[in-house]
C-alpha cells in the first residue's frame, strides 16, 4: 500500500477537539499506548499516533475505492449531531451509511435484509406512481408508516445489492453489534475508538474524540476525501482501459454488409446556416394535423359523440386518466399541458415515419421527426422543467423552496442540481428512444433486402406511441411530485 500525504494537521485536530477523551476512571487499560497525558480528570488522546493512524486509513480507503470497492459509513449517535454528519459525509463520497439504528443482523442476516430492501423499493416506487392514493384509506396509511419506517432504518443503504468491503464506525462503544457483525463475515472495519474502547477488536483503529461533532466531523471528512480521491482515480483507469481495435472494414472481409449510415436526413442551407429540413416539414405537418382534425371533429358538436368527436373524446379521457394516475385530485389544470406534449410527440413521431422522403432507402427519412433531433427534445423538456417548479410554487408558495434544506442544508447544491436536471432528462430519453428505434431499422436493413421498408415503418409507428406515452407519463409524474412536496 503506497503512502500518500493527507494534509492532516496537529493544529487542525486540537481545535476540533480530538485529543479529549473520557474521564481518567471510564477508560480501558488497552488504550494505554494511545494515551498522551492527564488533564483534570480527563484522558488526553496521543495526536500524534491518531494522525498516523488515520493517514494509515486514508491510503487503505484510497487503494479500495480505486478498485471500485464499495463502502458502509455507520453512526447512529444523536446526541452530539452525528447522525447528520454520517449522512452528509456519506452522500458526499456516494456510499451507503446507517445512521438511525443498526438492525441486528443487518450483514450477518443479508438474504432477510435484502428482502426488506426490495419491499422498500417497491413501496417507494408505488408511491411514485401514485399506486398508494388508490387504495383504501385504511391500507394507504399502513403502507405509509411501513414505507416510513423502512425509510428511517434502511434509507441509507437502499442502493446496496450486497455486503460492503469495507466498514467505517463512528462509536466502538454505540455500534458494537455492528463491530461484532462485520468481524464474524471478516469484513475489514476502520473504527474511531475513544478512550474507553478495545483498539483491537477493528482492523484498523483511529484513536480519537467520538463525543464531538467537531471531531467526527475532521475524521470523516478526512475519509472522505480520500474516498473521492480513490474513485476519481478508478474512473481514470476506467477510461484509458485499452479496447481491442475492430473497425467495420475488417468485417467486411468476412461479411458483406450493408452501407448504411444512422441520421442521415434532408437539410437546407439557408445563408451560413444548415437547417434540418425534414424536422421543420413534419412540425408544420404535425402543427396542420391536429389543428385540422380538432376543427373537422368538433365543428359540430354533439350531445351524443359520434365518429370524429366520440374518437377525441377519448383521447382526452385518456389524458385526463393519465393526469390524474400520475398527479393527483388536482390533475385537471395540467391536461391541456399533459395533452400537448402527449399529442405533439406522438403526431410528431408518426409524421416522420409515414412521410419518408425516400422510401427505399432506409433510414435516410423515415424517422425525420422533431423529436429526431436533440434541440427539439430539450425544447420539449424546458416546458416540463418549467411546469415542475411552477406547479410547487403554486402549491406551497415560497415555502416550496424549504425542502432543499432537508434533511440537512448541506445538500442544497445536490437537491437543486437533482431537481433541475430531472425533467431535462426527458430530453435525452426520447432522443435516446429515437434514435435506438432508428439503430433497429439499420440492422433490420443489414441483414434484409431493402424491399421491406413499409412493415419497418409499422414498427416505428408502434414505438413511437410508447415513448409519446413514456414522455407524457413522466412529465406528469414530476408535476405530481413537485406539488406533493417528495424529494
Amino acid at each position: 500500500m503506497t503512502r500518500r500525504y493527507w494534509n492532516i494537521n496537529l493544529e487542525e485536530m486540537m481545535e476540533a477537539g480530538v485529543h479529549f477523551g473520557h474521564g481518567t476512571k471510564k477508560w480501558n487499560p488497552r488504550m494505554a499506548p494511545y494515551i498522551s497525558a492527564k488533564r483534570k480528570g480527563i484522558h488526553i488522546t496521543n495526536l500524534i499516533r491518531t494522525a498516523r493512524f488515520l493517514s494509515e486509513a486514508c491510503d487503505l480507503v484510497f487503494d479500495a475505492a480505486s478498485r471500485g470497492k464499495q463502502f458502509l459509513i455507520v453512526g447512529t449517535k444523536n446526541k452530539s449531531k452525528a447522525a447528520d454528519s454520517v449522512a452528509s459525509a456519506a452522500i458526499r463520497a456516494r456510499c451507503h451509511y446507517v445512521n438511525k439504528k443498526w438492525l441486528g443482523g443487518m450483514s450477518t442476516n443479508w438474504s432477510t435484509t435484502e428482502t426488506r430492501l426490495q419491499k422498500f423499493r417497491d413501496l417507494r416506487a408505488e408511491q411514485k406512481t401514485g399506486r398508494l392514493n388508490r387504495l383504501p384509506k385504511r391500507d394507504a396509511a399502513m403502507l405509509k408508516r411501513q414505507l416510513s419506517r423502512l425509510q428511517t432504518y434502511l434509507g441509507g443503504i437502499k442502493y446496496m445489492t450486497g455486503l460492503p468491503d469495507i466498514v467505517i464506525i463512528v462509536d466502538q462503544q454505540e455500534e458494537y453489534t455492528a463491530l461484532r457483525e462485520c468481524v464474524t463475515l471478516g469484513i475489514p472495519t476502520i473504527c474511531l475508538i475513544d478512550t474507553n474502547c478495545d483498539p483491537d477488536l477493528a482492523d484498523l483503529s483511529i484513536p480519537a474524540n467520538d463525543d464531538a461533532i467537531a471531531s467526527i466531523r475532521l475524521i470523516l471528512n478526512k475519509l472522505v476525501y480520500a474516498i473521492c480521491e480513490g474513485r476519481s482515480s478508478y474512473i481514470r483507469n476506467q477510461g484509458n482501459m485499452n479496447v481491442l481495435p475492430c473497425s467495420i472494414n475488417t468485417l467486411k472481409g468476412l461479411y458483406d454488409m450493408s452501407g448504411v449510415e444512422v441520421g442521415q436526413h434532408l437539410y437546407w442551407q439557408i445563408g451560413g446556416f444548415q437547417v434540418h429540413a425534414q424536422v421543420l416539414i413534419t412540425s408544420w405537418v404535425v402543427i396542420a394535423i391536429l389543428l385540422g382534425s380538432v376543427t373537422i371533429a368538433v365543428r359540430n358538436p354533439q350531445t351524443i359523440p359520434t365518429d370524429g368527436q366520440n374518437f377525441f373524446e377519448y383521447v382526452l379521457e385518456f389524458i385526463r386518466d393519465l393526469s390524474k394516475t400520475q398527479i393527483g385530485d388536482e390533475y385537471g389544470p395540467w391536461v391541456p399541458f399533459i395533452g400537448t406534449m402527449f399529442l405533439f410527440i406522438f403526431v410528431s413521431n408518426w409524421s416522420g415515419a409515414l412521410l419518408p422522403r425516400k422510401i427505399i432507402q432506409l433510414p435516410h427519412g423515415e424517422l425525420a421527426a422533431p423529436t429526431n433531433d436533440i434541440n427539439t427534445t430539450v425544447a420539449l423538456a424546458l416546458p416540463t422543467s418549467v411546469a415542475y417548479f411552477y406547479a410547487g410554487l403554486s402549491k406551497k408558495g415560497l415555502g416550496y423552496f424549504g425542502k432543499y434544506i432537508q434533511p440537512t442544508p448541506i445538500l442544497l447544491p445536490i437537491n437543486i442540481l437533482e431537481d433541475f436536471t430531472k425533467p431535462l432528462s426527458l430530453s435525452f430519453r426520447l432522443f435516446g428512444n429515437i434514435l435506438a428505434d432508428e439503430l433497429v431499422v439499420v440492422v433490420l436493413v443489414s441483414l434484409v433486402p431493402s424491399v421491406v421498408p413499409i412493415p419497418v415503418m409499422f414498427l416505428g409507428l408502434f414505438t413511437s406511441g410508447i415513448q409519446a406515452l413514456i414522455f407524457a407519463t413522466l412529465a406528469a409524474a414530476y408535476i405530481g411530485e413537485s406539488m406533493e412536496g417528495h424529494h
